[in-house]
């Protein structure tokens, strides 16, 4: 373990790391000299609207999840409330480079302010880490020399100490705060060997529950989330539960005449389908190995649609498997989505076991909205699993068993009725509960308890002054 140091974009930079390829402990930022810091100054105009920010690494057009679904959020509230997006580079752009890859800029309603960081390969571990590490230097410098205020601030957990840079902010300025988590960290790197049980872990665990505690809300995606945070110490009456959510509208089924289907010759075939990240919680080598079972369906492929850090060990194993029963497949633009969703006969969602509560399958919503059913490969007692086998929308299997998986694709295979009245509850459901225009109003509502709105307007909207210069 000891410190580091790098200079990027006139900024400078220390860190301390443990090992090669484990977490980052802290860092600090060290100002320039050349670089001063900024002053607030007064606004012309009287606010209408109380600020919010936003902290996460994705955002558009970055086509991860939560990137993805962070946009759909700012845009959906950005009527009412004056949003800001601190955010990092795309992972994967979605938009053939049409974006300011720097500094400011306006995207339907949402001020954005773009960092630069590394952008190392995700498959390089050490480089991934690095990633993490400089966007999370660049938001406290960013933040610090700006000074940018807003009435709540609201971190997500891309990179992980986010909440921790989040909490920090809100102190200096007087806002808000709100922790709003799609994963648990360090809890996820410990459950799966990515990080030791140790110093530095204990010290980010110790940074990030400072910043729980002192929370006015911390926003999770359900029950098993909650359940785990109360093991950190966190009260019962922090928490409000905001589930991801999907677009009904834009996201609807296309079972008939399905372009991914024709495009990619698969009209004959029953199509199991993980669509998605391809990383380490998913244990997709189990599906993999389903397919290498004597009750194996012979018309089944598996169709993996995605990228992440476990394609190309996925693509070595698929060569073992018998011809034709594993294809691969890119990301789909978000525009496509309905269609290759649609393509599936059956979804596969894999969870690995031991990272239950450190979160939450967000795939399963895009799924539910075009109507198909899921096989979802996870402990029975996980919030996922009770979900599908409570609500009638799939088959539930037991992870690290490819022989029952291989059943239970043989058993949808030959059940044409449960797969039509699964994928009837699913859309359903979807629409009843997991639609984004009701999703994205519950997390207004959180924050306009937050920010108790039935009040005074809080002291940034009530002065009419805007700190931060928009640079």
């Amino acid at each position: 373990m000891g410190w580091g140091h790098f200079e990027q974009d006139g900024l400078s930079y220390d860190y301390l790391f443990s090992g090669f390829s484990h977490c980052v402990c802290a860092f600090r930022a060290l100002p320039c000299p050349s670089v001063a810091p900024l002053k607030p100054r007064k606004s012309s105009v009287t606010p209408t609207r109380p600020r919010i920010l936003f902290l996460n690494r994705s955002y558009w057009p970055d086509s991860e999840a939560t990137g993805q679904l962070l946009t759909d959020l700012c845009e959906s509230i950005a009527d009412r409330f004056e949003v800001h997006v601190v955010c990092g580079q795309p992972n994967s752009d979605a938009s053939g480079g049409q974006y300011r890859a720097s500094g400011t800029s306006l995207q339907n309603g949402v001020t954005i302010h773009r960092l630069v960081h590394t952008r190392f390969p995700k498959r390089l571990g050490s480089g991934r880490i690095f990633n993490l590490l400089t966007f999370t230097a660049a938001t406290e410098r960013y933040l610090a020399r700006t000074g940018l205020q807003a009435d709540v601030i609201i971190s997500e957990t891309d990179p992980f100490l986010l909440p921790w840079v989040g909490h920090r902010h809100a102190g200096r300025t007087g806002a808000r705060f709100v922790a709003y988590l799609q994963d648990v960290y360090p809890d996820i790197a410990i459950a799966l060997g990515k990080a030791r049980d140790g110093f530095v872990t204990r010290h980010i665990r110790r940074l990030l529950k400072r910043a729980y505690l002192a929370a006015d809300k911390v926003i999770v995606l359900g029950e098993d989330m909650t359940a785990r945070m109360a093991g950190w110490g966190v009260p019962a009456e922090r928490f409000a539960v905001v589930p991801n959510w999907i677009d009904t509208q834009a996201v609807a089924p296309r079972k008939t005449e399905n372009r991914f289907r024709s495009k990619h010759a698969l009209e004959e075939r029953f199509v199991v389908m993980h669509s998605g990240n391809m990383g380490l919680t998913q244990r997709l080598e189990n599906l993999l190995a389903a397919t290498r079972s004597p009750d194996w369906p012979e018309q089944a492929v598996v169709a993996l649609v995605g990228d992440g850090a476990a394609r190309k060990n996925l693509q070595t194993l698929a060569e073992s498997c018998p011809a034709g029963r594993v294809r691969f497949f890119p990301y789909q633009p978000r525009e496509s989505l309905a269609d290759s969703l649609s393509a599936a006969d059956l979804h596969v969602v894999s969870m690995d076991p031991r990272i239950t509560g450190c979160l939450f399958p967000s795939k399963i919503y895009g799924i539910l909205a075009v109507a198909t059913p899921i096989l979802m490969v996870a402990p029975p007692d996980s919030e996922p699993a009770r979900m599908v086998v409570n609500e009638q929308i799939g088959w539930a299997c037991p992870p690290g068993e490819p022989g029952q998986i291989a059943a239970r694709v043989a058993a949808a295979v030959a059940d044409s009725q449960a797969r039509q009245a699964y994928g009837r509850n699913a859309r359903a459901l979807a629409e009843a509960n997991y639609d984004r225009r009701i999703a994205t109003q519950k997390f207004a509502e959180v924050i306009d308890e937050v920010l108790d709105r039935h009040s005074p307007l809080s002291p940034l909207v009530r002065s009419g002054t805007v700190h931060g210069k928009i640079v």
